[in-house]
């Protein structure tokens, strides 16, 4: 029983995106409920951002490398792959664009290393991703779609900053009132959950009815992610040294991916979420594993 609760403490998570992600997949027509995908982030992102501190004197210069990274392997991903398909070029940059996510800190301080690092990788990757993609989004489309860099970065803007900035004001409320909003914290993985169930049914719903070779793109799709979730946990942690490359590595490997989900969804199209949401699987197994490696170690 101790090795069966050991198991779940380590693997339930996973366990659960998995599941969730096949329950969508068999029943496409939740995809009705796709405009709700843009609300139940910035739920989550409220929450997140009740614990992020901002003390610039936790700031260390190889997060800054991780920004870079990040922005180069999403550029080269695409510039590689643009000349085979265009579709696969840009479920590669989005899920490479994505920055880091807010539970990176969560992963790192079940380790055991420093929050902070990667509490300054998650401000300053998210910012420039929300910059970034609005700005380069309509080029790397080309002329098949048209859209402005304010259609864009309008909502965009809405969905990471409304969140950070209602958070903060919490900060400014009574102890009592901020304990008790700091409850709701406890439905954020299940809000994430029924995100990926709609994000799952969605990407079923085009598989069924959308491309007809859509499901050899998606085998393609499913590779390149793993190539570069690879690439991105490795390179992370050259980055950081050999003080910081555990904090590096989650800092670039593990994603907000939400995020480049929704702008997939709602500017291109649920084949090229598929990238990201292969992502979400790798990155979360990958996880997994550290903190079951951790943990068998202090035990």
């Amino acid at each position: 029983m101790a090795k069966i609760g050991s198991f779940l403490t380590t693997q339930g998570k996973g366990l659960s995106l998995l599941f969730t992600m096949l329950i969508g997949a068999l029943v496409p027509q939740a995809h009705a409920f796709s405009f709700l995908i843009q609300y139940l982030l910035m739920v989550m992102l409220f929450f997140a951002f009740l614990d992020i501190e901002f003390k610039p004197q936790s700031f260390q210069k190889s997060v800054l490398w991780v920004l870079l990274a990040n922005v180069a392997v999403a550029f080269i991903s695409y510039v590689v792959l643009a000349p085979f398909n265009l579709m696969l070029a840009l479920a590669a940059f989005m899920t490479a664009i994505a920055p880091t996510a807010i539970a990176a800190p969560v992963i790192i301080s079940f380790i055991q290393r420093e929050v902070e690092y990667v509490v300054t990788a998650v401000i300053l990757t998210n910012i420039a991703s929300a910059l970034i993609v609005p700005i380069a989004l309509p080029s790397l489309i080309g002329t098949a779609i048209q859209i402005s860099i304010w259609e864009v970065l309008q909502p965009v803007l809405v969905v990471m900053f409304v969140p950070l900035f209602l958070s903060r004001l919490v900060m400014i409320l009574p102890t009592k009132t901020r304990t008790f909003i700091r409850k709701g914290k406890t439905f954020s993985f299940p809000i994430w959950l029924a995100n990926l169930f709609i994000i799952s049914a969605n990407a079923s719903d085009f598989l069924r009815n959308g491309n007809t070779d859509s499901i050899f793109t998606l085998a393609v799709i499913a590779l390149v992610s793993l190539i570069i979730c690879i690439v991105n946990f490795g390179v992370g942690a050259m980055l950081g040294g050999r003080s910081h490359w555990q904090e590096a590595s989650q800092s670039l490997g593990q994603k907000n991916l939400s995020f480049v989900i929704w702008i997939a969804l709602t500017f291109i199209n649920p084949l090229v979420a598929m990238g990201p949401m292969f992502y979400i699987l790798y990155h979360h197994l990958y996880n997994s594993w550290s903190i079951y490696q951790f943990e068998r170690k202090r035990a």
